[in-house]
C-alpha cells in the first residue's frame, strides 16, 4: 500500500514538474528576441497584391528593428500608402487616404485623399509618456523620453557597426526616413543600445514612423538612413520584382495614350514637428496617381 501512495505521488511530482518545465520553457521562448526578425509586408497595386517577407537585422540596428516591430504590433502600417515614388525608392509610412471617391488617373482626386497618419496618438500615451522603446531624450538626465528614433547612421551621429559593413541599398532593401531639414542641427541626447549617451542633430535622430523600400540596385550604403532590412527570400524578391514591372507596364500603357503623361505628381505640404526649431517646413512628395498600398505588415518571427 505504501508503495502504491509513494508510486503515486512520485507520478504526480513528475506530472508537476514537467507542466512546470514547459512553462518554464514557454515563457523562455516568448521572450527571446532573434538577432533576425522576420516581418511580412502586403502591397497591394492595380487590384493585385504583392507579399515581401523582410529579415530585420536586429544584430546590427538594434533599436531601429525594436521601434519599427513595435509600431507593427500596433498595427500602425495597416492600409497606409506609398505616398512617395521617387527615383531610387517608394516612401511609405506616414500617410494613408480618405476612404471613398473615384481615383482619376489625372491625379485631381489622389492628392485630395491622401491623409498624414497621426503617429504621435499612435505611440504617446495619455500623460505624454511613450508607448516605444525611447531613444532619443530632450534632456541629459534621461527623464523626458521622446517618440523620436536615434538614428543608427555611421555618418557623423556616434554609430558604430562592430564586425559588420552595414546593409547595401540593393533593390527591395527597407531603411529609415525622415524629411526633417539639415538646418535642424540642435543637439538631442541620444542612447545607444549599449548604453553610451550620445550627442546629435536632430535631424539625424528625428525618425518616426516612415521608411523606404529601395527600388533599384546599389552597391553603396546609405550614411545618412538606416538600411536594416532585406528581402527574405527568392520568393520575395521575385514580388517586389513584379510589382515594380506591373509599375512599369502601367505607365507604359497610360504613356501610350498620353505622351505626357507622368505617373506621379508633385504634391507641396507642409509638416508640423513640435520638437523642430522650424516648424512647419515645407516638403514636397512625388505622389503616385494610382494607389500603391500597404495592406498589412505582421511580425512572422520575433
Amino acid at each position: 500500500m505504501a508503495r502504491t501512495i509513494g508510486g503515486k505521488f512520485a507520478k504526480f511530482f513528475s506530472v508537476l514538474f514537467s507542466a512546470v518545465l514547459i512553462f518554464v520553457c514557454a515563457i523562455t521562448f516568448a521572450a527571446c528576441e532573434s538577432k533576425y526578425p522576420e516581418i511580412e509586408v502586403k502591397i497591394t497595386f492595380q487590384d493585385e497584391n504583392y507579399t515581401l517577407k523582410y529579415k530585420l537585422y536586429r544584430n546590427a540596428y538594434k533599436q531601429t528593428v525594436e521601434h519599427y516591430l513595435k509600431l507593427i504590433d500596433l498595427k500602425f502600417f495597416d492600409n497606409t500608402v506609398i505616398h512617395d515614388y521617387q527615383s531610387d525608392r517608394m516612401v511609405g509610412g506616414g500617410y494613408t487616404y480618405k476612404a471613398g471617391g473615384e481615383i482619376d488617373f489625372d491625379g485631381t482626386d489622389i492628392i485630395d485623399d491622401l491623409t498624414v497618419l497621426d503617429y504621435d496618438a499612435a505611440t504617446l500615451k495619455e500623460d505624454g509618456s511613450v508607448k516605444i522603446p525611447a531613444s532619443v531624450w530632450l534632456d541629459a538626465e534621461r527623464t523626458q523620453p521622446t517618440n523620436r528614433l536615434y538614428g543608427e547612421i555611421t555618418n557623423n551621429n556616434g554609430f558604430v557597426l562592430n564586425n559588420f559593413s552595414g546593409l547595401k541599398n540593393k533593390k527591395g532593401a527597407i531603411g529609415t526616413y525622415s524629411y526633417t531639414p539639415s538646418n535642424e542641427s540642435d543637439l538631442v541626447y541620444t542612447v545607444r543600445p549599449s548604453g553610451t549617451e550620445v550627442n546629435g542633430s536632430y535631424y539625424k535622430n528625428s525618425v518616426t514612423s516612415m521608411f523606404y523600400l529601395a527600388t533599384s540596385e546599389s552597391a553603396a550604403s546609405s550614411a545618412d538612413f538606416c538600411v536594416f532590412g532585406e528581402l527574405a527570400n527568392s520568393a520575395s524578391v521575385t514580388a517586389f520584382d513584379n510589382l515594380l514591372t506591373a509599375i512599369e507596364d502601367y505607365k507604359t500603357e497610360q504613356q501610350t495614350a498620353d505622351d505626357q503623361y507622368s505617373f506621379t505628381e508633385e504634391f507641396q505640404t507642409e509638416i508640423t514637428d513640435n520638437m523642430a526649431n522650424e516648424s512647419p517646413y515645407a516638403v514636397s512628395f512625388q505622389v503616385p496617381k494610382v494607389k500603391i498600398i500597404v495592406k498589412s505588415v505582421r511580425v512572422t518571427k520575433y
